[in-house]
């Protein structure tokens, strides 16, 4: 993983010192060599956190024609079969991504589908003065540009982009009501407006007269096997795409939360290593959101060399707004500031990526709401808003409709209502799929779409993953959503995933007996940390008041609405309103 950024200027008319500006404030995220890339039309710069090829790899890569060269921020962990099916490059590039522009010369975008990995790659056209900006199958890393005048930047990180792009910022208030309503942003969709996140799965081509976003890969594909999948399938899924992951050269250790996904690949990558792991675990001094009873068992029965990181609230008090200006994402919970801690003790140690079990819930259906969608139920309420939003009238995934128009009210001043007004998050479809295709999908498989397009994309990969990670200078990497395991999950029918109100049967019974049995059985834990007090007590309350009340588009009582008894609230929109009011005023939105 490393840092991208940069300036094309199809005209030639090009400012340099954007791009040298910008890499100077991504220097966490490639610490170890600068890449740069220089045409009469482009100026780009990579920081590189090396992680294999350190001594015969480089960047920019070329195509073996010169046509197409590339910057690549990721890793490609199938990059033998790869050569094998374009045959050897001119130079003999150690860099895994270094195949990338070959990929494209060959097979045109749609030959990034075949990249089992995670990337974020700027790609140039060398023949027709062209630009490509694209990213991996699900977004594990990030890519964001702007359009001003003729010029297009882009960079690995909304806040360099903004702070070095000299123009009037302001806050889109679309995107507001999108978190609002959903708890995430969606891409292409961002907090500022005017720029946008390449969505996943996709490459955005630039040109002197012409943009166009071509999507080459979008998850949802559900095709159930003849013959059931079987447990071994599984297993051997896992454990190749652990041993994928697991290849660099420095030292990949892992996450491990006390939970059956991280879990389950920690007993692989054990298995897989002539060495003890080193884990990282978060853990609390309050019993209810504790996990370290389990954490200890695993780490225990595995034999790693295990740390905690102890986050105590006084940690929240003091990291919460640090860690807002650095990701500048809204946040909807405080947990980030652990996983911020998790990274820097990890970096302390040595480690310079780790594997974690993001993907599992969505692809095999392990939240609890996929336990309630498996009930037949006769009817369920129907609006035109979802129809719009995810191609189904009876479908609005985690949206509760009351609480929206609610908090418009009680949370959004009557200027921002009003320019709200024709952009509500609901106007924009959330998911890559027409409204015919979603006719042919189940409720859980529309569910699990959802959940990879609108929670695990932008916010999992993103502000908790890669932002938090990154700021450490360390990269994650997810053995569930190699391709391997992704095919099997889409041939996996509905009814061997949730059984009796169990999410991830398949998986659970695969690894019976191997898993410990108290991690196996216990319920779904989701990423929790303290609550709105330990934000509260970094600042006054008046503090914090008056920052919401300066973005201009909260109510200056907003912060006093208290969630009151029997709403059905899943998290406590002060502390967005609060991380929102922060990322404006570190960024200078305007409104």
């Amino acid at each position: 993983m490393c840092g991208v950024c940069g300036t094309y200027s199809p005209d030639g008319r090009i400012d340099r010192s954007v791009a040298a500006a910008m890499h100077t404030r991504l220097v966490h995220r490639g610490p170890d060599e600068t890449y740069s890339l220089n045409t009469e039309t482009i100026s780009a710069k990579l920081g590189r956190l090396g992680m294999n090829g350190l001594v015969d790899g480089w960047q920019p890569a070329e195509d073996r024609s010169g046509r197409y060269v590339a910057l690549t921020n990721g890793e490609v962990f199938n990059l033998k079969a790869l050569r094998q099916k374009v045959g050897s490059g001119r130079q003999a590039n150690g860099v895994d991504v270094a195949v990338i522009p070959e990929l494209i010369a060959q097979f045109g975008i749609q030959g990034l589908s075949l990249v089992d990995g995670q990337f974020a790659t700027v790609v140039f056209d060398r023949a027709e003065n062209s630009l490509t900006l694209a990213r991996d199958r699900f977004g594990i890393c990030p890519l964001y540009y702007t359009v001003a005048g003729s010029d297009v930047h882009f960079c690995s990180e909304i806040k360099p982009l903004v702070q070095c792009v000299a123009q009037t910022w302001k806050v889109d208030i679309g995107a507001v009501d999108q978190y609002f309503a959903l708890g995430n942003i969606v891409a292409p969709r961002t907090l500022v407006e005017g720029v946008r996140a390449v969505p996943p799965g996709c490459a955005v081509r630039f040109g002197a007269n012409h943009q166009e976003t071509v999507r080459y890969w979008r998850y949802g594909e559900f095709s159930p096997a003849s013959e059931p999948v079987s447990g071994e399938a599984l297993r051997e899924g896992l454990k190749q795409s652990t041993r994928d992951r697991l290849q660099a050269d420095v030292e990949i250790g892992a996450y491990l939360s006390g939970g059956f996904d991280s879990t389950a690949i920690l007993m692989e990558a054990a298995a897989l290593l002539d060495r003890p792991v080193r884990t990282f675990s978060a853990v609390f001094d309050d019993p209810e959101l504790d996990e370290g009873r389990f954490q200890r068992e695993v780490a225990s029965a595995v034999g790693t060399k295990h740390e905690q990181i102890l986050c105590r609230q006084s940690d929240i008090a003091s990291k919460f707004e640090e860690m807002v200006r650095h990701c500048c994402y809204p946040q909807r919970e405080t947990y980030n500031v652990a996983a911020m801690m998790l990274a820097d003790t990890a970096r302390s140690a040595g480690v310079k990526g780790v594997v974690s079990g993001e993907g599992a819930d969505e692809l095999f259906f392990g939240y609890d709401s996929y336990a309630f969608d498996s009930v037949t139920r006769s009817s369920r309420a129907s609006r035109a808003e979802n129809e719009q939003s995810w191609g189904r009238a009876d479908f609005s995934w985690e949206v509760n409709w009351p609480n929206v128009g609610r908090r418009r009210e009680e949370y959004l001043t009557p200027d921002a209502r009003e320019a709200l007004a024709g952009n509500e998050f609901w106007r924009t479809r959330l998911i890559p799929f027409s409204d015919d295709e979603v006719k042919s999908l189940s409720q859980m498989q529309l569910r699990s779409i959802a959940d990879v397009y609108v929670q695990m994309s932008g916010h999992l990969l993103g502000d908790h993953g890669d932002s938090m990670l990154m700021g450490s200078s360390i990269e994650g990497r997810y053995p569930f959503l190699s391709h391997s395991v992704v095919s099997l999950a889409l041939q996996i029918d509905d009814s061997a995933k949730v059984i009796d109100f169990e999410g991830k049967s398949c998986l659970k019974s695969a690894y019976e007996g191997i898993v410990p049995e108290s991690v196996l059985r216990r319920g779904k834990h989701g990423f929790t940390a303290y609550d709105l007090r330990s934000v509260a007590d970094a600042r006054t309350w008046d503090d914090w008041r008056d920052l919401v009340a300066a973005s201009g588009i909260f109510t200056s009582g907003c912060l006093d609405t208290a969630p009151r008894q029997g709403r059905a609230e899943k998290w406590d929109s002060r502390l967005s309103a609060i991380s929102i009011a922060v990322v404006m005023d570190e960024l200078g939105l305007g409104f």
